[in-house]
């Protein structure tokens, strides 16, 4: 229901509960990629330097590429310092969707 409300562009946040299993770190970058908000995105070395960590993009990367809850863990938020799309799971052109779909509903 709230994956059909946020596809149709009603739905900004989620209220599912989020239980991260992963090391520490994961976990530190997966709850900051839900601080991003709708419609917004930051680079990876964005997310380093909010995690406290600005030598760790790599880092931050691979843990954003091993999320497991994407759409509700948004790491499709986050691009590349150059504002180009990279690494997604589902494909860039999914991200690129995702991306649009958001840009077109943030108001």
């Amino acid at each position: 229901m709230q994956l059909d409300e946020y596809f149709e562009g009603k739905r900004k946040e989620f209220t599912i509960p989020v239980v991260f299993s992963g090391t520490d770190f994961q976990r530190q970058v997966w709850s900051e990629l839900m601080n991003i908000p709708y419609g917004q995105t930051i680079s990876y070395s964005e997310l380093a330097n909010r995690i406290g960590n600005p030598k760790a993009i790599r880092a931050v990367a691979s843990a954003n590429a091993a999320n497991p809850i994407s759409i509700i863990v948004p790491c499709h938020r986050v691009i590349g310092s150059r504002h180009q799309l990279t690494g997604y799971a589902g494909g860039l052109a999914a991200k690129k969707f995702l991306i649009d779909l958001e840009s077109e509903n943030d108001a």
